[in-house]
């Protein structure tokens, strides 16, 4: 399901520094009590009937090294180069698109394996599919709710959660040949649009839409929950339910996987959202591993949906 982590990350973000006139500090800013003392204020004027400078070499000495290694560290800040966002830890753009190509080509290298097991065995797939959600479902938790990022427990969810859908796309491609490159197109496409929508404007986040995008997300992982405990014990026949025709000819699976895909665009927003505010605030460059986790979640999210989705369409009765 989608991932609320980004909600966690923006509330910690709006917990940074700020100045006593409120407004967010700078990388490397102190308060005045906590600046170091100004070296001028240091110096004394020489006692009366002391011999100054002019008369006194040694005193004139003195007076040239208090004066003078002050003037050659001002001389040597100004010609340094300017620290960039790198340089002072902060996260960028190419942090998160690194770090999602590294997850995605892990989902995509386990995605590989998964739909190899799925061929050659069927039983071994489905015991890797039931005991990767499980796991995968334990590392999600542990990642949302940790103090602290945790690159590895993203690096194995990346890993563990390709191995359940290459298996599970293996099975939808056998039953719908061609589903499956279907699926990945329309996925790649809706991605698309919606960065360039965010980009453009012409989509925003906001309070409505993080809440929607929170409040669906769980719902829909609920809902799942209880369908596929109705559907294993036999209570419910959730096949004849999904397709229930609407309005008499429109699924309800149908009607529940777009709005379903829909709550996915809209974490998506969010996500992208996040990542710029994170970018524009400076925040530390761990925040690209949830933020890449977050994302991947979400078009995870999407792909399935489509999948669910297509397969409506192209079943035969």
């Amino acid at each position: 399901m989608a991932n609320p982590v980004m909600n966690s990350i923006v509330k910690d973000w709006s917990t940074q520094q700020t100045t006593p006139a409120g407004y967010p500090t700078m990388p490397g800013y102190q308060p005045a009590s906590q600046q170091a003392p100004n070296p001028y204020a240091a110096q004394q004027a020489p006692a009366y009937g002391q011999p100054t400078g002019y008369g006194n070499p040694q005193a004139y000495g003195q007076q040239q090294g208090a004066y003078g290694d002050p003037m050659a560290s001002y001389e040597a800040m100004m010609t340094a180069p300017a620290a960039d966002a790198v340089d002072r830890g902060r996260m960028t753009y190419d942090d998160v698109v690194v770090k999602s190509l590294i997850c995605f080509g892990l989902l995509l290298a386990g995605a590989t394996v998964g739909w190899m097991m799925g061929l050659a065995s069927p039983f071994i797939a489905v015991t890797s599919m039931f005991v990767g959600c499980l796991v995968t479902l334990g590392l999600g938790l542990f990642v949302q709710f940790s103090k602290k990022v945790r690159p590895g427990a993203i690096i194995a969810y990346s890993l563990i959660e390709g191995v359940v859908l290459g298996a599970l796309s293996c099975f939808f491609e056998i039953v719908y040949p061609g589903i499956v490159v279907t699926a990945v197109l329309a996925t790649l496409v809706v991605i698309g649009v919606t960065l360039g929508a965010f980009s453009f404007g012409f989509i925003r986040n906001s309070g409505a839409v993080t809440r929607i995008a929170t409040i669906g997300s769980i719902s829909f992982f609920f809902y799942y929950m209880i369908s596929l405990v109705l559907s294993r014990s036999g209570a419910v026949d959730m096949t004849a339910v999904n397709n229930y025709k609407v309005f008499g000819f429109i699924p309800l699976g149908v009607i529940i996987g777009v709005i379903a895909i829909i709550i996915g665009v809209l974490c998506l927003v969010r996500d992208f959202d996040a990542v710029k505010v994170g970018v524009n605030t400076g925040v530390p460059v761990k925040y690209s591993w949830l933020c890449t986790f977050a994302i991947m979640t979400d078009v995870i999210w999407i792909y399935l949906e489509i999948l669910k989705l297509l397969s409506y369409f192209m079943r035969r009765d």
